[in-house]
């Protein structure tokens, strides 16, 4: 999700050529998708209750927060990127 919502920046950029967003945001969510491979124990522990790719929520809040990345939230860690998830993924969350 993080490599295709990447794409989707690149792709979207040229539209808006006076708006660097989309290109940073697309080099942030390329760079984690690669931190994403080293979840720690406690992150993954915090996301497995609500991890399944079968779960709409699941699939809906990743987008969501992905989309986000680089203009609702501007940090590019994975820490923060997994705070944003969580927040969506709440069940208080309007976004899922």
């Amino acid at each position: 999700m993080l490599n295709r919502t990447a794409a989707w920046r690149k792709a979207t950029a040229p539209k808006f050529p006076d708006d660097p967003r989309n290109m940073k945001a697309a080099h942030t969510l390329d760079k984690l998708a690669l931190e994403a491979t080293n979840l720690t124990d406690e992150q993954w522990a915090a996301l497995k209750p609500y991890f399944s790719w079968s779960s709409e929520k699941w699939r809906n809040g990743l987008s969501h927060t992905a989309r986000q990345t680089g203009f609702m939230f501007r940090a590019g860690d994975l820490a923060y990127f997994i705070k944003a998830l969580l927040q969506n993924l709440s069940p208080s969350s309007v976004a899922a």
